[in-house]
């Protein structure tokens, strides 16, 4: 998870900061509804999770880490996408919001 202190220094405004761990905290225990924009401009409405047991795969198996695929980095977000079945990410200046 991303520290206050490390997203402040990527220039997010404070509330956006609070709503990005809101963000971290929700995915590791559950599924999230989340908005952010790609690089090419558009909106993306993501549902995405880092909850291990959540993660189906597109054929309905829970995806397993083979070897550490994700790596840690602090301008980005990476998710399980829900829908896609499978990993993505997203830069943290990009984060909109938490779609209840």
């Amino acid at each position: 998870m991303k520290t206050k202190e490390e997203l402040l220094n990527l220039g997010i405004e404070e509330s956006k900061v609070d709503q990005i761990m809101m963000l971290e905290k929700k995915m590791a225990s559950g599924k999230v509804k989340f908005q952010y924009t790609k690089k090419d401009g558009t909106l993306r409405d993501a549902i995405g999770t880092t909850c291990n047991d959540l993660m189906e795969q597109i054929d309905g198996t829970i995806w397993t880490p083979s070897e550490k695929i994700v790596k840690k980095s602090s301008t980005s977000i990476p998710y399980f996408d829900c829908e896609k079945g499978m990993w993505r990410s997203f830069a943290c200046v990009n984060f909109n919001s938490i779609i209840e």
